[in-house]
């Protein structure tokens, strides 16, 4: 968890905020400190070069510092782990699951039964041979979640087996075409039994697109009533929530709001909502300009907006870590990550960083329960009024490699730094004012008066602080 330093004294007109306008934030906060702090989950998967060793130490080293939960890309796939009938192959997830351990991570699995990534001798040797399919199935779920009992956290149980056409069943899966949709209700009975401690999600994408009867997400609603009141052993919808920019009328398709009434509606069902695959891109081809990243952030930050503020929502999984290294060129589709193909934080890692420092839950807002938070009233009866030099100076606050930063009037002053770059946000993460190579000071004379996040990046030395100017 993060820590913090006390600031020594009130400074006229500027002053470090926490969440009692008191403190500074630490220069060692990171998406994973801050999220455990929120009591939900950020995480990202381990794409499959993780798993054959090709990716530079950078990446897994990023991954394990920011992260707080895990899930395969394709690892834990029914063709990954039976790529044979009966002969179950589990060192991959062997693997992430030890990684997951070692760095105190929740996992996901993913996934059960999908129409996609089945094996060739599933469809070959049993076709619509429904007696066949169900034990196929069921052997399957037994030794999978059997396996990982007690480790997998929650598993994507039955993925994408809903139409993009119109609200019905997918037809043309191997499973509802010798089963019958009775196939989803079995499968997750047999995950419950094989691990009754698991969570157990229903996983699908194009769910932020509405919930009107005529939407994927209206039809899946109709879906989880009849599972809750049939007692079928469901906890979670997932939402994959891979989102594009049209780039044309400047707007994301998909809807961040769409996708808060269906957590909404799923919570009067007892039932959680994660997001499990996010990503955010724009059309292959096309020059990303700075505005696009910035409205691509405000986009990210938004979704991370339902799972901080709806009960019901605990999970933001982002399908990536670096745009070098997605899937989304089979989409036609780029930049839809948080680190550029550098590893370098983009504006959207700002936007998510900035909006989990400035959270503040509503009190009557319970989330789950795993951490305790911290309620204890702040004594706000007595104040420093004192006015003193301008000049004076709060309290420098170091970050690694020495650098510190503070505020007099309207001027930042930086010290450790032999060249720094200097980012302010607003209070909602969006970016107010750039500066590269910055030395010494810098005027901060044209930023309005009001709450700000400032960081200072100076080669590995990254201090971010709150400021109030006034």
């Amino acid at each position: 968890m993060r820590t913090q330093q006390t600031l020594a004294g009130v400074v006229l007109g500027i002053a470090l905020f926490s969440a009692g306008l008191s403190n500074a934030f630490a220069a060692d906060e990171t998406l994973r400190s801050l999220a455990e702090k929120n009591n939900i989950y950020i995480g990202a998967i381990l794409n499959s070069q993780w798993f054959g060793g090709g990716l530079p130490g950078q990446y897994e080293q990023i991954h394990k510092t920011q992260f707080n939960i895990v899930v395969a890309e394709n690892e834990m796939k029914f063709d990954a782990t039976e790529p044979s009938e009966g002969r179950f192959n589990y060192g991959n997830g062997d693997k992430m699951v030890k990684y997951a351990k070692a760095n105190g991570m929740r996992v996901r699995g993913h996934a059960l039964a999908w129409h996609s990534q089945v094996p060739g001798w599933v469809d070959q040797k049993y076709g619509k041979n429904k007696k066949e399919l169900l034990r196929v199935l069921k052997n399957h779920i037994d030794n999978v979640v059997g396996h990982w009992k007690g480790q997998v956290d929650e598993w994507d149980v039955v993925n994408e087996a809903i139409s993009n056409n119109e609200p019905q069943w997918r037809g043309y899966s191997v499973w509802y075409q010798g089963i019958g949709p009775e196939f989803i209700d079995s499968a997750f009975v047999w995950a419950h039994a094989a691990d009754p401690n698991a969570e157990l999600c229903y996983n699908d994408y194009n769910l932020e697109q509405g919930i009107s009867p005529k939407a994927k997400a209206g039809f899946l609603l109709e879906q989880v009533k009849r599972w809750v009141a049939n007692g079928i052993p469901i906890h979670c919808v997932g939402s994959q929530t891979h989102v594009e920019d049209t780039t044309t009328d400047k707007h994301f398709i998909g809807s961040p709001d769409s996708l808060r009434a269906l957590a909404k509606e799923l919570a009067k069902l007892n039932i959680k909502l994660k997001i499990t695959e996010l990503d955010i891109g724009f059309k292959s081809g096309i020059n990303v300009s700075k505005s696009d990243l910035e409205r691509q952030g405000k986009t990210f930050r938004e979704y991370l907006d339902i799972i901080l503020e709806e009960p019901n929502a605990d999970t933001y999984l982002i399908w990536g870590v670096s745009d070098k290294w997605s899937w989304l060129g089979g989409l036609n589709r780029q930049k839809g990550l948080i680190y550029d193909d550098n590893l370098n934080p983009k504006p959207a890692f700002d936007s998510i960083l900035v909006r989990l420092q400035n959270f503040e839950p509503p009190q009557d807002t319970a989330k789950k329960d795993t951490v305790v938070a911290d309620t204890s009233k702040k004594d706000t009866t007595v104040k420093d009024t004192t006015v003193k030099d301008t000049t004076t100076a709060i309290a420098k606050s170091a970050g690694p490699g020495s650098v510190s930063m503070y505020v007099a009037g309207h001027t930042l002053f930086i010290a450790g730094a032999n060249s720094a770059k200097v980012d302010v946000f607003d209070m909602q993460g969006r970016p107010v004012f750039s500066a590269k190579n910055v030395k010494g000071s810098i005027d901060l004379k044209d930023v309005s008066e009001g709450l700000y996040m400032v960081r200072v990046r100076d080669g590995s030395a990254n201090l971010t602080k709150r400021i109030a100017i006034k």
